[in-house]
């Protein structure tokens, strides 16, 4: 890390005062505060700093972007404080160098420190402020007397709490505020001290206790690479949508799964129902858990679309000489038995471009899901893309098919996810954690992982607006993907929904803009069109239709314009799309 910023140092000036230092000293071992009389422990963690800027901070972010992601969303922009992460961890030596560094360049004033807590909670920043509390009144004078000597700032009285003060570091002997509050407690002239750690108290979208360790859902290290779960929750959860997991089984008494099991489920290996659980795999239990793990239960973990309905459909996975026709049998057991979505994390991972072997039935009968389920409607298939480089099979062979692959919490894809021309989306995939059997939770990487996510954005999508079409809702998540990871998006043939890349598809799946996107109406635009209208929703559908008599007609649509069956515009007449 030291030798990562070289450039830095070199800029640096050689002679600085023993204060500028000191504003940079974080020892990142041996550190504590007082907290009612006692000395609590403190870890640094080192991925994480807190700094106040100079003005040209566009300059310094210029300057070590490749070192540092400034996390966007946890700024306090009232006081110019900045979160910074380091895009690896350092070790002590190369942190501390690392703050020195910083103010030498000439970019930073002040750097400050966040600290470790649980595994399942997000480390907690601070700043140049800390709070004091006198034992009397009149120990203003003794404060305004070693505020002085020591240089601190007071800020000011906190006004209904007459014996408290805010204080800041700024300009100060003190590099932060925990050596202050410590300094000020230690003198015996006062009643308390608060470090004023930064507490992220807006209420979490779930009680689930593990819901932090999900950042797939809600990206606390970077929440710019998340799906917007908590976002789209606000609008809609997945109620009265049925997602059949095809996979080794489900281990359906799961205290975080079981009730959103559905009653109804399918052994495809027999052809019969109920599912079967294959002991000792958790790889189907795990999937279930990112689709529809129960939200606000106070157990675990939640899934994407947590009030949507489970239906199993199982099989070993097993190689066997019928293997094709019993997976074929389950997926076509699925539609028929109203599954609004069929999601499945598994494929023949010798994949596309190597001795391209195909199985008709099962092809046909995923295509029968996708053109006959939903009533005609079609049903929304999803498919791993594979972790072995080159798209695993039956993924590609159908471009209807919403093929996933994997990124991880930086944005970028993962190395395993497989990718090229038939790649739609991508979704988080490593370190993800999930249900397995015995009411546990396990973190698995993989496209297995990812696929499941956009399933559950998919049940999302259908609990806002049923009428949609699989061609709609695959539009929908598709044209609504974020574009990250800094990859090259383009304009691509035979992709319509936005601009595109190889690696990463049409993007990151994005829960919240696809149910905006979906909430709202559908226009069908039918037959002979003879005088002038305007059409205004976000979806206009047209399905053989002909304007004629010289009509005008506009297309006034939102978000999307499908153009569906013939179309004819008739010489005099005119067609506007907004």
């Amino acid at each position: 890390m030291i030798s990562i910023f070289k450039n830095l140092i070199m800029k640096a000036k050689l002679i600085f005062s023993l204060l500028i230092l000191a504003s940079f000293s974080i020892k990142a071992q041996d550190m504590f505060y007082y907290y009612k009389g006692n000395k609590i422990d403190l870890k640094v963690d080192k991925n994480y700093l807190n700094i106040i800027a100079k003005e040209e901070l566009q300059n310094f972010s210029d300057s070590i972007s490749n070192y540092f992601s400034i996390v966007q969303d946890e700024n306090d922009q009232s006081r110019k404080i900045t979160k910074l992460k380091f895009k690896s961890t350092p070790n002590e030596l190369e942190y501390t160098e690392v703050l020195k560094t910083l103010k030498r360049a000439g970019y930073v004033k002040y750097a400050f420190p966040y600290f470790e807590r649980s595994s399942e909670t997000p480390s907690i920043g601070t700043s140049d402020i800390f709070y004091l509390k006198l034992k009397e009144k009149k120990d203003t004078t003794i404060l305004k007397q070693i505020v002085k000597e020591r240089n601190v700032h007071m800020i000011e009285q906190i006004a209904y709490m007459p014996y408290w003060y805010i204080l800041s570091v700024q300009n100060s002997v003190f590099s932060n505020a925990i050596e202050a509050s410590n300094f000020f407690y230690e003198t015996g002239y006062f009643a308390d001290i608060d470090p004023a750690f930064m507490f992220d108290f807006k209420p979490q979208c779930t009680n689930d206790p593990m819901f932090n360790q999900l950042w797939g859902l809600s990206n606390s290290s970077d929440p710019n690479i998340d799906i917007n779960a908590c976002d789209a929750w606000t609008i809609t959860r997945g109620a009265g949508i049925h997602v059949a997991v095809v996979d080794q089984g489900i281990h359906m008494t799961h205290n975080d799964l079981s009730a959103n099991i559905s009653p109804v489920s399918f052994d495809a290996q027999s052809g019969t129902s109920p599912s079967v659980f294959v002991p000792g795999e958790a790889h189907g239990t795990h999937v279930t858990g990112t689709v529809a793990a129960v939200r606000n239960n106070n157990l675990q973990v939640v899934g994407v679309a947590p009030e949507s309905t489970i239906i199993g459909v199982s099989h070993d996975l097993y190689i066997s000489s019928t293997i094709s026709a019993e997976l074929a049998d389950g997926i076509s057991w699925a539609w028929q038995n109203n599954a609004d979505i069929i999601t499945n994390s598994w494929g023949d991972q010798g994949g596309l471009y190597y001795n391209e072997l195909y199985s008709a039935v099962l092809e046909d009968a995923i295509i029968n899901a996708m053109t006959q389920g939903r009533n005609g409607k079609g049903c929304i298939v999803t498919f791993a893309a594979g972790n072995w480089g080159v798209m695993d099979y039956p993924a590609y062979f159908d471009d209807r098919i919403i093929t996933v692959g994997a990124i991880e919490a930086n944005g970028s894809r993962a190395s395993f996810s497989a990718y090229g021309n038939e790649l739609d989306i991508v979704a988080p995939g490593v370190d993800i954690v999930s249900t397995i059997p015995n009411n546990g939770t396990a973190s698995y990487s993989g496209t297995s992982m990812a696929t499941p996510h956009v399933a559950g954005v998919a049940a999302l999508i259908l609990s806002i607006n049923p009428n949609l079409t699989r061609t709609q809702v695959t539009a929908i998540i598709e044209s609504t993907a974020q574009k990250v990871g800094g990859y090259n998006y383009q304009i691509t043939s035979g992709r319509p929904n936005g601009i595109w890349n190889q690696e990463m598809g049409y993007g990151l799946v994005d829960a919240y803009a696809a149910v905006q996107a979906a909430d709202c109406p559908t226009t069908i635009v039918s037959g002979t069109i003879s005088s002038d209208i305007t059409y205004s929703d976000c979806i206009i559908e047209v399905v053989n239709a002909t304007i004629q008599n010289n009509a005008d007609v506009v297309f006034d649509a939102e978000e999307y314009t499908l153009i569906n069956g013939t179309f004819e515009v008739q010489a005099g007449s005119t067609l506007e799309v907004k």
